[in-house]
């Protein structure tokens, strides 16, 4: 089965003509809220406003259920989908004796965020919003980096995820002072040493969601050959990744390139195995590896892992273990124990299979998939709405764009 170009998408809606302007305003708004969200709680939180994990919780759903209400509307096809995946989610929830409510959140993000671009079908106005979040990412980025002791007055990081029941007091140190655990590059920096052991998190308030964030700017960049400001936006993906000192981030800028240039061709079937092929590799690792001990490196990254995903039992792989453990950096092994190998196999299946707008449209969803199966290796951030947001309105923008005229530049 080969790449197919057609018309509509499962999941998505047809854009109406003489769309409301505020349509595209309002789009806007919701992923600068997603993007931005948790600083500004952590702004608050530093200045003597208490938050807590039900703050967090309550700003999602607000975020998304705001993002409902202009992504979706009367047409019963994206409503049907939400429903299944929202039923499936709830009952694994059932099953599992437990009231998370993250395995369900998982699934209404791409939903509602993709159905977003897709009634944007101007590109201009995507690539404003693309855009937009670029910069906003690396004024803040600079701004910590800049005038550092200004920052820490205004967001302590640590204690707000501490309020917020995502770290406990013992594991701060005095390494990272206010930052985040790897707020601080214990060893040497990889990109641009002189830059210092500081490693930049900008508005994700964690610099590994930042570099992933770079590598999103860079794929809408290299897909937009006709943009406005292009090169503006190159250059906010390499300020994020360089000032994150996101090694991974710039691993997966060259796979990203591969995938628009050469992978695009490949055939749909091979890219719907490749997040299993990529899980089995690693639980046969995990199983067959004699070590049990792993550095922070590329390679002790992979055994950990690997390691953790041959720990989960029978019931974590099929999403109802009823403990909750932390998996955070196995995306992997994250996915089995909230989604369920069903759950799993469905939406990708949904991904990769749904007919794709144009032969661009596609080059774009193969750069988001190796950028989806590759981070998953190392960290569950494709779940996050920080990052999420963003990509799934980007491939729904260009599912619901047009094809380029033929003398368009290429």
């Amino acid at each position: 089965m080969g790449p197919a170009y057609q018309g509509g998408a499962v999941l998505a809606l047809p854009a109406a003509d003489g769309r409301a302007p505020y349509q595209a305003r309002a789009a806007h708004a919701l992923l600068v809220a997603a993007l931005v969200f948790n600083a500004a709680l952590c702004f608050l939180n530093t200045a003597g406003f208490p938050v807590s994990g039900g703050t967090v919780i309550g700003a999602e759903v607000a975020i998304i259920a705001l993002t409902l209400g202009f992504a979706l509307d009367e047409r019963a096809g994206p409503w049907l989908i939400l429903a299944g995946l929202v039923s499936y989610g709830l009952l694994l929830l059932a099953l599992r004796g437990s009231t998370d409510v993250k395995g369900v959140r998982d699934f209404l993000i791409p939903v509602v965020f993709y159905n977003l671009g897709r009634r944007n079908p101007d590109l201009r106005d995507a690539d404003r919003a693309v855009l937009t979040c670029g910069v906003i990412v690396v004024a803040m980025g600079l701004f910590e980096y800049g005038l550092f002791d200004v920052y820490q007055k205004y967001f302590n990081i640590v204690r707000y995820y501490v309020a917020r029941g995502s770290m406990s007091p013992s594991e701060i140190n005095e390494l990272t002072g206010s930052l985040f655990t790897s707020g601080i590059r214990p060893d040497s920096r990889t990109i641009l040493p002189f830059l210092g052991p500081h490693r930049v998190s900008s508005v994700f308030l964690e610099p590994v969601s930042a570099g992933n964030f770079g590598a999103v700017l860079f794929a809408w960049a290299l897909y937009r050959r006709t943009m406005r400001g292009r090169a503006w936006l190159f250059l906010c993906a390499a300020l994020t990744i360089i000032l994150a000192d996101a090694r991974f981030g710039a691993y997966v800028c060259v796979a990203i390139t591969g995938a628009m240039w050469v992978g695009w061709r490949l055939p749909r079937l091979l890219w719907f195995a490749l997040p299993f092929a990529v899980l089995l590799a690693l639980a046969v690792y995990g199983f067959e590896s004699m070590q049990v001990t792993w550095q922070n490196d590329m390679a002790g990254r992979l055994l950990w892992a690997a390691l953790l995903i041959t720990s989960l039992p029978p019931e974590g792989v099929f999403g109802i273990l009823p403990d909750k453990l932390f998996l955070s950096d196995s995306g992997y092994a994250y996915a089995l124990t909230q989604v369920g190998v069903p759950g799993a196999l469905v939406a990708w299946g949904l991904f990769v299979l749904m007919p794709a707008r144009n032969r661009d449209a596609w080059r774009l969803r193969c750069a988001m998939a190796i950028y989806t199966c590759l981070l998953l290796v190392i960290s569950d951030s494709p779940f996050s709405i920080k990052t999420a947001a963003v990509v799934w309105f980007m491939l729904g923008a260009a599912d619901g764009a047009p094809e380029e005229a033929p003398g368009a530049p290429r």
